[in-house]
């Protein structure tokens, strides 16, 4: 049972505490094991009942070893069961999990986990051992434990420290809501990756946001093609399904090998990229394969097409709902809206220009649009709130929305997030000062979004505001301008950049083309007339082809448009 020590204890572990102990033997992760068996693809699993049990063995061996709350042990693990199991294990111990997105290229990765200061690594063989070669960049790493073969480096094995919990009688730490719980770093979609502080409140409150808002039960099966999200299954009692892929380069994903998992588990629910969504509905369309018991299908990470969305309906249950949450890394959930509303409604307007609605709020949520600024804001006093439906910048506050950003000297301990509980701005100056708005005893976070609210409520995400256009004629919003000219049936997808100082740019439609061979002039002149047809973009005379989009690591999803802009510079006479 939970913990009851303290009448503030918040720890989303403990949620697999009660799930275990109601559905010991049911399967909580199964992931793709050796070869196949009598015909059928070989799974490796774990019940409620075993990620319970070790994970609480494993955060005993953790704590025997000498992790103390509040130190950082980065985790560097293949998703799987291990990588689940000691998620829950690390939450126990009241240490700070870092965790990165190896996608992100060596030099980003290296950065980042040096800022993080870590005391220890938890990883792969591979991992430990360039920990090893770059020890300079990671003088308080003596916490190391290797997942796999330990080959020329000290620490204990992930087996040595599983064996040593499960005989280990020690008492494990309770933790408070405001406990630093993680550090997970941004995709680094518009500029340096940055370290989020998660407490164990945003995760306790994500899981019961996500179970409260879908409706979510125990029992089905959820196909996991985000690792993070095997956590929330296994707090919610629902089976992670982890398909055969590379969950760093998801837009890679082979969709025979997700539909081989969906349907040899016979999942209820998934959660994918919309680039996940793109490559396995075309599949579909093709094929005709489906998955016939997918009944909530979850997309997250940028914005769905309105053809994603209906051709993703069509390989799923006829009864199926597909929602696309809508957060941000330091925020999550924010808004979320269902496929048939957008279908039905708002996804003609977003054709027209409108932006991309994406939903109504969470009820733990507050936000407000306020009008943009590119500087710091102290004081929510000196934010100036914009009526309905004029554009203007998003800010949150809310149990789910991080207090801080990683920043150089941060020990860990509470007592150096206690100004951000008491109301004042986070230390460390920088991005804190940037992001964050201070109201009294809480801080809103400014989300770097532009957008709008309706009448009814709904958030229309217009785009990032460090991607806006600003001409002298006025400015652009990325998902309002690009909207009209993707309608081009030989056009993937189009990026608005600016080249030239803000208040003087220049506007510029970077387009990718489906295939090499497409015809630019003749692409060129229709979206030229298609830009003369709307009153938003008919001041935009530049159109260049760029193959293929850059993306992001996380989701091969939201468009790198600072690189684009940097090519567009080359490419249009000054």
């Amino acid at each position: 049972m939970p913990l009851a020590s303290s009448p503030s204890r918040t720890n989303v572990a403990d949620r697999l505490t009660t799930v275990a102990a109601r559905m010991p033997d049911s399967v909580a992760i199964a992931t793709p094991g050796n070869g196949d068996v009598a015909g059928k693809h070989a799974y490796a699993t774990c019940t409620f009942g075993e990620l319970e049990a070790d994970s609480q063995a494993l955060a005993r061996g953790l704590v025997d070893l000498g992790v103390r709350p509040g130190q950082r042990l980065v985790l560097l693990v293949k998703p799987g069961i291990e990588f689940v199991k000691l998620v829950f294990a690390l939450l126990r111990t009241g240490a700070v999990t870092v965790l990165v997105d190896p996608g992100m290229g060596r030099k980003h990765l290296v950065n980042c986990l040096a800022a993080a200061e870590p005391d220890g690594f938890i990883a792969i063989s591979p991992a430990q051992a360039v920990r090893t070669v770059l020890r300079g960049r990671f003088p308080k790493a003596t916490l190391n434990v290797t997942v796999g073969r330990r080959w020329f480096w000290g620490g204990a094995t992930y087996r040595q420290l599983l064996a040593r919990g499960r005989g280990s009688h020690t008492k494990l730490p309770d933790t408070n809501a405001n406990d630093a719980a993680a550090i997970i770093f941004t995709s680094g979609s518009t500029g340096p990756p940055k370290g989020v502080l998660y407490t164990q409140q945003m995760f306790d409150t994500q899981a019961a946001e996500i179970q409260r808002q879908y409706g979510i039960v125990p029992g089905g099966a959820d196909l996991a093609c985000f690792a993070l999200f095997g956590l929330f299954n296994s707090a919610m009692g629902v089976t992670t399904v982890f398909p055969q892929m590379d969950f760093s380069r998801p837009a890679s994903a082979d969709p025979k090998r997700l539909l081989a998992a969906a349907n040899d588990w016979q999942v209820s629910q998934a959660f994918a990229s919309p680039a996940v969504w793109e490559r396995l509905s075309r599949h579909c369309q093709v094929t005709g394969e489906r998955i016939p018991t997918l009944r909530k299908v979850f997309s997250c990470g940028a914005p769905v097409p309105a053809s994603v969305l209906e051709r993703t309906l069509a390989m799923v249950h006829p009864e199926a709902e597909m929602h696309t949450p809508y957060g941000a890394t330091e925020s999550l959930p924010v808004a979320t809206i269902e496929a048939r509303e957008v279908l039905g409604e708002t996804a003609a307007k977003t054709a027209q220009g409108a932006g991309v609605c994406v939903g109504r709020k969470f009820d733990t949520i507050d936000w407000r649009v306020i009008r943009i600024s590119d500087e710091p804001i102290a004081s929510i006093d000196d934010a100036e709130d914009l009526p309905t439906g004029e554009i203007g910048e998003l800010i949150v506050r809310g149990p789910q929305v991080s207090p801080m950003y990683l920043h150089p000297g941060w020990t860990g301990r509470l007592s150096d997030q206690s100004e951000a509980r008491s109301g004042s701005l986070p230390p460390g100056g920088g991005t804190n000062h940037d992001a964050k708005i201070r109201d009294g005893d809480t801080i809103w976070h400014r989300i770097g979004d532009v957008g709008y609210l309706d009448d009814q409520g709904r958030f229309w995400y217009c785009g990032r505001k460090s991607h806006r256009v600003e001409t002298a004629h006025g400015t652009l919003y990325t998902e309002c301008s690009e909207a009209v000219f993707n309608e081009l049936p030989d056009v993937k997808r189009t990026a608005l950049v600016g080249v030239g100082p803000r208040g003087e740019q220049t506007p510029v439609i970077m387009y990718e083309p489906f295939t090499q061979d497409v015809d630019q002039e003749s692409v060129e002149k229709q979206l030229a007339d298609i830009a003369s047809r709307f009153s938003h973009a008919h001041r935009i005379r530049h159109f260049l082809s760029y193959r293929p989009f850059p993306v992001d690591v996380r989701h091969n999803a939201k468009i790198n448009r600072e690189q684009l802009a940097i090519a567009a510079a080359y490419r249009i006479p000054s």
